[in-house]
């Protein structure tokens, strides 16, 4: 929960702990600059758009540290109880492909993209259009196949029926009869990403499933058997952007920070902000 603080953090330190928050400090080197990239993005714009509309929630902040809002942080602190031993280590190559790339941020027509990301994708990202309704040109459906290699690729979900019927109670859908038919048609995008779920006569969009049935991802199936519900979920996250999981498999497969970028935000630009002295709160 937000906490309504608001501390002023050098945007250096910032993006280290952005990095170390969100990506695992294992990954390629590659990987982890091209999500620094994403990140200084991202809270660039975030805070741009802060600053456009002044009515905005945050008040005096630019960015909140919840990602589920926004983007993970972690402070110096946190990383050393996070890593124990290896802090020293993990430290010096998050800050290494920090500083390497810092002050690149991306572009597209001349403004600075909205770069989201997730954790791993279901074999292709999914579009905004498909999960906001927003036609972003460079926030498409692309293949990220090495998605399917992650541990987390893929998790199963099993309901009872008094489980299910209280949940949907929830999305303010009160099922009755047969629970054979309490799920109807699972509407979905090309990118096999579901869109709305029917749940009875209800039309319920896979986002709100998704939060309220606490899914890993918008892509998975409903079966019913045995008088329980079994949800199949793939992929981990939102679905839009750069899959960090599949930034890890170009770059172990040799692609470069820039190659990763260009892919997963399709028709951005890079452009390097000068002010390197600037904070973020």
């Amino acid at each position: 929960p937000l906490t309504g603080r608001i501390n002023r953090v050098d945007m250096r330190e910032y993006i280290v702990g952005c990095v170390a928050a969100e990506m695992p400090a294992t990954y390629h080197s590659e990987a982890l600059r091209a999500q620094a990239v994403a990140s200084y993005t991202y809270a660039k714009k975030v805070s741009e758009q802060n600053e456009k509309y002044k009515e905005s929630y945050l008040g005096e902040a630019d960015i909140t540290d919840s990602p589920d809002i926004h983007q993970a942080y972690i402070t110096e602190d946190e990383r050393k109880e996070k890593w124990g031993d290896d802090f020293e280590k993990n430290e010096k190559k998050i800050e290494d492909a920090v500083d390497e790339v810092f002050g690149c941020f991306m572009t597209y027509n001349g403004d600075t993209a909205l770069a989201v990301y997730h954790s791993n994708s279901a074999g292709r990202t999914q579009s905004a259009k498909t999960l906001w309704g927003a036609d972003i040109p460079y926030l498409i459906s692309v293949e990220s196949q090495g998605d399917k290699l992650s541990p987390d690729y893929m998790t199963a979900h099993e309901f009872s029926e008094k489980e299910f019927r209280k949940l949907a109670s929830e999305c303010d859908i009160n099922l009755d009869g047969d629970a054979s038919e309490w799920v109807g048609e699972l509407t979905k995008a090309d990118s096999g990403y579901v869109v709305s779920v029917r749940l009875g006569s209800t039309e319920v969009s896979a986002s709100k499933f998704r939060e309220v049935f606490g899914l890993r991802s918008c892509f998975f199936d409903i079966e019913y058997t045995d008088e329980k519900f079994v949800v199949t979920c793939c992929g981990y996250g939102h679905g839009a952007g750069m899959s960090q999981y599949g930034a890890e498999t170009m770059a172990v497969s040799g692609a470069t920070y820039d190659a990763i970028l260009a892919y997963y935000y399709q028709g951005t630009s890079l452009e390097l902000f000068v002010d390197k002295g600037n904070s973020v709160g």
